[in-house]
C-alpha cells in the first residue's frame, strides 16, 4: 500500500539534497533553502508518504491562506487516487483509505491550531509563521503522538526559525538535523537565471534568497524593535500634549489608533474592525477627545471625505496624502525613531510583529517600495508612523479645528 501513495517518477525525481532529506530519520528536521530548491516538492511527497503504511493525522501548516492554498493545489496535484477515500476542498483536507487524514491549515489565527493530537507536521515557511504558533499550540499537540516535525524555509533575520535551525546543528541536539542548501543545489534551475540572480540583486540580497544564508534584519525597515519596548499603556494628563495617528480600513484591513505623549511614548493603542463608519468615527471621536490629541490620518482616496467629517467633531485633525513619495518619508521618519530610541511603546504583539517583519524592496526602476509582506496587515505601523510624524512635526501648529493636507 505505501508505494501506491508515494509520489511517481513521472512527477517526483528527487536531487540529491531531497533524497538525503528523504532518507533522514530524525525526529525535529529543518530546511534552510534558497528559492526554488524544491523545499515543498520533498515535503509534499513526505506528507503522504507519512500517510501509510499506519494510520496518521498529518498536518501541512502555512503562515496564510494563500500559501496554505499552494501546497495544497500541490498535493492533489501528487495524489495516487486508488489510495484516497475523500478529498474535502472545502476545508482543505485529504482521507485515505487507511484513516489517514492530510490537513492543510493556515498559522494566521494560532489559537484555532489548538487541541488535536499530530503525528506529522510540516511548518511551511517558518520564518514567517509566529513563535507563539509554533510554541503555544503546535508543539503541545505532539507532545501525546511523540510526533515528528519538519520545518522548512527561506532565512528572514535571526528569529525563531533561525533558532531551530541552529539547535539541528548541534550535535548534542540528537533528535534535531538541519541543512542549508543554496538553489544552486537544484539541477533543475538554470545555472544562467542564477547568475543572473546574482548580477543584478543587492548582495546581501542574494546571500538570502539564493544561497539560503542567514543576515542581521534583511529587508527589515525597523531595526531595534525590541529595545524600544517598555512600559504601558497610561491615561491621560493634563499637563500632557498628545499627538494621535489613525490609519482607516480599507477591506479587510483594520482601523487602528495610536495616540503618543510628547516623550514619544505610545500612551493608548485601539485596533478594530468590521465596524460601521458611525461607530468608527464615534470610536476616534472619543479617543482623541479623551486625550486632547493633534489627529493626522489617511485622508487618500476614501479618507478625505472621513477628514470633513471629522474636522466638524471638535477634532483637530490633519490629513496626510499617500503617495510613493509622501509614504517613504513616513516610514523613514519612523524608521529613523525607533532606531535612535526616540519613542517606545508596550509590548502590544500585533505591533511589534508588524513592525519586525515590515519589509522594502528594490523595483526595477530603483525606487524603494515599502510595505507589509503578502498576505499581511500593516494597519498598526502606518498608525504609528502617524503618530511619529506628528510627534516630530517643528513650529507652531494651527490649533483652531480644521483641516491641513500635508
Amino acid at each position: 500500500m505505501g508505494k501506491q501513495v508515494l509520489l511517481t517518477a513521472d512527477n517526483y525525481i528527487p536531487h540529491p539534497g531531497q533524497r538525503e532529506f528523504h532518507n533522514d530519520t530524525h525526529r525535529y528536521r529543518i530546511l534552510s533553502c534558497g528559492r526554488r530548491w524544491g523545499k515543498d516538492y520533498g515535503t509534499i511527497h513526505e506528507a503522504i508518504k507519512y500517510c501509510f503504511p499506519q494510520r496518521a493525522l498529518v498536518w501541512w501548516v502555512a503562515p496564510q491562506y494563500s500559501q496554505t492554498r499552494i501546497g495544497w493545489d500541490m498535493a492533489l496535484q501528487f495524489l495516487n487516487y486508488e489510495a484516497v477515500q475523500n478529498v474535502n476542498r472545502s476545508e482543505f483536507y485529504i482521507e485515505f483509505i487507511n484513516g489517514s487524514q492530510l490537513w492543510f491549515k493556515s498559522a494566521d489565527n494560532p489559537d484555532a491550531l489548538r487541541g488535536r493530537g499530530i503525528d506529522f507536521l510540516i511548518l511551511d515557511e517558518a520564518a514567517l509563521i509566529k513563535r507563539d504558533a509554533w510554541e503555544q499550540a503546535l508543539r503541545p499537540s505532539l507532545s501525546d503522538t511523540k510526533g515528528r516535525v519538519v520545518f522548512i524555509g527561506t532565512p528572514k533575520g535571526y528569529n525563531w526559525f533561525h533558532e531551530v535551525w541552529t539547535r539541528g546543528n548541534d550535535p548534542l541536539q540528537k533528535d534535531w538535523k538541519s541543512w542549508q542548501y543554496p538553489t544552486s543545489q537544484n539541477p533543475y534551475i538554470p545555472k544562467e537565471e542564477i547568475e543572473e540572480a546574482r548580477r543584478t540583486l543587492p548582495e546581501i540580497v542574494f546571500q538570502q534568497e539564493y544561497e539560503a544564508i542567514f543576515t542581521e534584519n534583511l529587508g527589515a525597515v525597523f531595526r531595534g524593535v525590541e529595545t524600544c519596548i517598555r512600559g504601558s499603556l497610561a491615561a491621560p494628563q493634563s499637563t500632557e500634549s498628545y499627538v494621535m495617528g489613525a490609519d482607516l480600513a480599507k477591506h479587510q484591513d483594520f482601523t487602528v489608533l495610536s495616540v503618543m505623549d510628547s516623550n514619544g511614548h505610545l500612551c493608548a493603542f485601539d485596533r478594530f474592525s468590521q465596524l460601521d463608519w458611525v461607530f468608527q468615527r464615534k470610536r476616534i471621536v472619543n479617543l482623541a477627545q479623551q486625550y486632547n490629541a493633534r489627529v493626522l490620518i489617511d485622508s487618500t482616496g476614501v479618507g478625505d471625505p472621513v477628514l470633513d467629517e471629522l474636522c466638524h467633531e471638535n477634532v483637530r485633525v490633519e490629513g496626510y496624502k499617500f503617495t510613493n513619495a509622501t509614504k517613504k518619508d513616513l516610514i523613514e521618519n519612523l524608521s529613523m525613531m525607533i532606531e535612535n530610541k526616540q519613542i517606545s511603546y508596550p509590548d502590544i504583539p500585533e505591533l511589534v510583529n508588524e513592525l519586525k517583519i515590515y519589509g522594502y524592496r528594490i523595483m526595477p526602476s530603483g525606487t524603494t517600495e515599502y510595505s507589509a509582506p503578502e498576505g499581511y496587515h500593516d494597519d498598526c505601523v502606518i498608525a504609528l508612523a502617524l503618530a511619529a510624524w506628528l510627534q516630530r512635526t517643528t513650529g507652531p501648529l494651527d490649533l483652531s479645528f480644521g483641516r491641513t493636507k500635508l
